[in-house]
């Protein structure tokens, strides 16, 4: 392709963007010594992504997941001896669980903690949650149904491994933006981050979209995450794979929403009876949506972004009071994750904590100057992703913030390009999710390999590297 016809491609697809609602579009050249890019390269396509012909990574997890199941089942929140599933049934049926210990093993009965959702709907949200297991032991999750005593179907899963202690690695997928309306290519990516093998899934915000093609009512809202769930593979993967997940904008019912949003209290309630976990060993929650979990010697801290957003900020001051104190006890690094990004007021027409609240910024960037241990960022929303490099005057050393969007949702060639971001290191706006593998190094020290990743054997970037505090 020519410099003008790729120049051409590039300035149609940002007025098709700004056609379709992406958010208003500034073209300009890169300021002059901006690391090496020049003016050419901004109006390049992304260069190809490179396939591979190996494993992700070569330490070996579990065996590759298969979308063959019928129940739509998350499982949430685990530790050694304790998980829970979140399973989505018929209202008008009984359902009988059981956790079975390996083929042929010891059997016992669990009852459903809770049931949510809108009863009228005839499809509900059953909340198992399972105690008294063993670390590091596969067991399978067994629904039946009371009217015919047969067995419905079987999805194996894991606890904890004893070993998951600080010097251990953890392979996390960084995943956000599943909108449903992308279903052949839901189920190319899924099978994309099967087979990357994660043994914890992150979902970072907009699981799903509820703002779109609802019919406007609260039932709708309900109706629009009963279609997500049923339509996406992960949920009907044989072998489940814990997922925490915090919600941003779409999950609320209302773009770019704040706590003005007047269904902001239904969509709350929707998302945590599809998504939320009671506390495991580990495990500790805000008043809001907020939580903390941690594993192999860090700590991973889920913001809540939308339920008390504002014209000024992002968090509320109880939650930023909770943050404190989960950052400066935690036991080693941490991973700090939101929808939006934290660093992103340099992006045209999107959300960041920096454009709208960059004294709660600071605040946070100090409490992680002062905390023992080292932190990076994690966030979502954009429709691309980007590793940007944080630099060291924001908390006395250098660390990142990894952004990862979409894997399934609107985007289009060049969509990060729309604005200048000094700290960007690699970027992509294709389809694509993080996956990397995280340890503990020391307690002030984390090691991690990302490697963005997409269909088909795709991979778009990939760095190895330590933050140190």
């Amino acid at each position: 392709m020519s410099l003008h016809s790729r120049r051409a491609f590039l300035k149609s697809g940002v007025v098709l963007g700004s056609t379709i609602g992406l958010g208003a579009i500034a073209l300009k050249p890169y300021p002059a010594g901006a690391r090496e890019e020049s003016y050419l390269d901004f109006y390049s396509l992304e260069p190809p992504p490179k396939k591979r012909t190996g494993p992700v990574f070569l330490r070996t997890t579990y065996s590759r997941p298969r979308p063959i199941a019928k129940i739509p089942v998350m499982q949430g929140a685990t530790s050694q001896t304790e998980t829970q599933f979140r399973i989505l049934v018929k209202s008008n049926h009984l359902y009988r669980y059981f956790i079975v210990e390996g083929i042929g093993g010891i059997k016992r009965e669990v009852a459903p903690r809770s049931r949510g959702g809108v009863a009228t709907s005839q499809v509900v949200i059953d909340h198992v949650f399972v105690d008294g297991l063993l670390p590091d032991t596969t067991y399978w999750l067994e629904i039946q149904t009371t009217s015919s005593g047969q067995m419905t179907e079987r999805r194996q899963f894991s606890t904890l491994s004893a070993r998951a202690v600080q010097g251990e690695t953890l392979r996390v997928a960084l995943i956000s933006c599943l909108n449903d309306r992308y279903v052949d290519d839901q189920a190319d990516m899924w099978a994309a981050v099967a087979k990357s093998a994660p043994e914890l899934m992150i979902f970072n915000g907009d699981s799903c979209y509820v703002d779109q093609r609802a019919n406007g009512t609260v039932e709708g809202m309900w109706s629009r995450h009963v279609t997500t769930r049923r339509m996406l593979d992960v949920f009907r993967w044989d072998r489940l794979v814990p997922i925490l997940t915090t919600w941003d904008d779409h999950d609320t019912g209302v773009n770019d929403s704040n706590e003005t949003n007047p269904y902001i209290g239904v969509a709350r309630e929707y998302f945590r009876t599809m998504f939320a976990s009671d506390p495991v060993q580990g495990y500790s929650s805000s008043k809001n949506l907020a939580f903390s979990f941690n594993t192999h010697g860090m700590r991973f801290i889920f913001l809540d972004g939308r339920s008390n957003k504002s014209a000024t900020s992002v968090f509320s001051q109880d939650d930023e009071s909770w943050l404190e104190s989960e950052i400066a006890t935690s036991p080693g690094p941490v991973w700090l994750i939101n929808g939006q990004q934290f660093f992103g007021g340099y992006l045209i027409g999107a959300e960041s904590v920096e454009r709208t609240a960059p004294d709660q910024l600071e605040r946070i960037m100090k409490m992680g100057a002062r905390a023992k241990t080292p932190m990076i960022l994690c966030s979502g929303d954009v429709h691309f992703s980007e590793l940007m490099e944080i630099e060291k005057d924001q908390m006395g050393y250098r660390t990142y913030e990894l952004t990862s969007s979409p894997l399934h949702s609107r985007t289009f060639p060049g969509h990060q390009f729309r604005s200048y971001n000094k700290r960007r290191l690699e970027s992509t706006s294709r389809f694509n999710f993080l996956v990397l593998e995280a340890r503990a190094k020391t307690s002030d020290t984390a090691e991690f390999e990302a490697v963005c990743m997409g269909a088909y054997e795709n991979e778009f970037f990939r760095i190895k590297t330590e933050v140190r505090r």
